[in-house]
């Protein structure tokens, strides 16, 4: 995988357009609030892309254990907690934000290409469209977005609801030298991201880690792209040359930013050893 994070021109080209369209319909006082909500869809896309670079990542540091001596052609190693838990991090991240990305296309439905009242959460918007609850909204968005949340979305939910309230996801992980001295990593997901009690998730096939985060992510980014698509042709359906003058959006964060003769900060590389730092104060807390 390139090490490039691709930037949120590459994962949306035209979403610059489409915030220019949105900008010039919204009032003065409210356009901070707008890119508040709006900055959200490109950041968790792009935190989605880092999420599997870093579970690639650790998937190749995984199967190292593979290159011991003793390993040969078709040797299979049970990987220990801390050779998983690593993965289980990084399947974590991907979910965090591939959620929060999908729920972070709602403040840009909600305006395109007028001003609906809608809920925030992609669950309840997608529940409203299968009951019709909509009719104001665009039928071609409506469609688009209910494939999706019942192809993908309702996955995602549901592994993303279980990672953060009920239980790690991730199976136990054997690494294996397979036909032709490829290594694996046989590394599941549950087949039932739905079910309500833990202790009944399900194995069996499994869903591979990896396989899943890589289709859901693709799926999400055309899914974003299509809905930008389709706003802009909303917005400026008179207007043939929207697109040629897009922009990318930069929104400031926070305090306003001033320069100066003199400037604080924090220390980079920070003079601290994380792992080390956490270990030490485990043993300072602790009895032994």
């Amino acid at each position: 995988m390139t090490d490039a994070l691709p930037s949120q021109h590459d994962i949306i080209p035209n979403l610059g357009t489409l915030d220019r369209l949105l900008l010039a319909k919204t009032p003065a006082d409210r356009v901070s609030g707008m890119q508040r909500q709006t900055e959200q869809l490109p950041y968790y896309l792009r935190g989605a892309c880092t999420a599997i670079r870093q579970l690639e990542a650790t998937r190749v540091e995984a199967v190292t254990v593979l290159a011991a001596p003793s390993a040969g052609p078709h040797t299979q190693v049970i990987l220990p907690p801390d050779k998983v838990d690593p993965l289980s991090f990084a399947i974590d991240f991907y979910l965090f934000c591939a959620r929060r990305a999908i729920d972070a296309l709602v403040p840009y439905i909600s305006r395109c290409p007028r001003n609906l009242s809608l809920p925030a959460s992609m669950k309840d918007l997608a529940g409203g469209i299968a009951k019709s609850k909509y009719p104001k909204l665009d039928p071609q968005v409506q469609t688009t977005l209910l494939s999706y949340w019942e192809q993908v979305g309702l996955k995602i939910k549901g592994y993303r609801d279980q990672t953060s309230h009920k239980a790690i996801i991730l199976s136990n992980c054997i690494a294996f030298n397979g036909a032709g001295g490829v290594s694996g990593l046989k590394m599941l997901l549950p087949d039932n991201p739905e079910e309500k009690r833990p202790s009944e998730l399900r194995y069996e096939p499994g869903v591979p880690a990896m396989g899943f985060a890589l289709d859901s992510l693709q799926q999400t980014i055309r899914l974003a792209n299509v809905l930008v698509e389709r706003m802009i042709d909303l917005m400026a359906s008179d207007d043939p040359s929207a697109r040629s003058t897009g922009i990318v959006s930069i929104a400031m964060r926070g305090a306003p930013l001033r320069l100066a003769s003199t400037i604080s900060g924090e220390p980079v590389p920070f003079p601290v050893n994380v792992f080390q730092l956490a270990m030490k104060t485990a043993r300072d807390a602790s009895r032994n």
